[in-house]
């Protein structure tokens, strides 16, 4: 054996005992790990890609100034907050409701005929009218004047009607808009919500 196939002989047994080496040689003799190797780095590519441009849901919030009857204004926020658009008697329908953890005060909406970002009116003039409450404590649910309710009348008899949704984004996967409430209880006392804005993700 000559010096020169001597040393390619031990060049080959230094690869042989290598992991590298190994690695390598398998390339060499099996040219289809080549194909699985490049399959395997494009998926892997592509999990990397997506796994940062998927962003994370954003938590919803609901944020306004409240007040019942005669009490001082304050502010209501929360992240407690829900909605969904679902189909009832072939129309689209968002429902939004979000509960104050601290008092439990609440707000519930429901808005017929959602088409988008627009104005909508509580309760409305449509054939079904929108609904808009305003719960002074969800606890205390079995006292019916903790309830008001935009299609009430006030003291004088009056319908009050003046609620007022401005959708302003909405798509499959969020809604956000800004909201005016007036409504009433029973006994005739008003509940105010103002100067209220949300942003929510929607559920399935």
């Amino acid at each position: 054996m000559n010096k020169s196939t001597s040393s390619k002989v031990r060049f080959w047994q230094k690869i042989d005992k290598n992991p590298i080496g190994v690695f390598f040689i398998s390339f060499v003799k099996y040219p289809i790990n080549i194909l699985y190797a490049g399959l395997g780095i494009i998926v892997f590519m592509f999990s990397y890609q997506s796994s940062f441009s998927e962003k994370p849901v954003e938590p919803g919030f609901f944020a306004g100034k409240i007040v019942f009857d005669d009490e001082n204004y304050h502010r209501i926020e929360t992240k407690n907050i829900e909605a969904q658009v679902k189909n009832e008697m072939g129309n689209p329908v968002l429902t939004l409701t979000c509960t104050q953890e601290k008092n439990l005060e609440s707000v519930y909406l429901k808005i017929y005929k959602i088409k988008g970002p627009g104005t909508y009116f509580i309760p409305g003039d449509g054939e079904i009218s929108n609904i808009g409450n305003l719960i002074k404590n969800l606890d205390n649910y079995q006292d019916k004047n903790n309830f008001f309710e935009s299609s009430l009348p006030n003291k004088e008899g009056v319908k009050n009607g003046v609620g007022r949704v401005n959708i302003t984004k909405i798509s499959s996967n969020f809604v956000e808009g800004e909201l005016i409430l007036i409504a009433n209880n029973p006994k005739g006392q008003q509940a105010v919500l103002e100067s209220a804005k949300f942003k929510v993700a929607l559920q399935n």
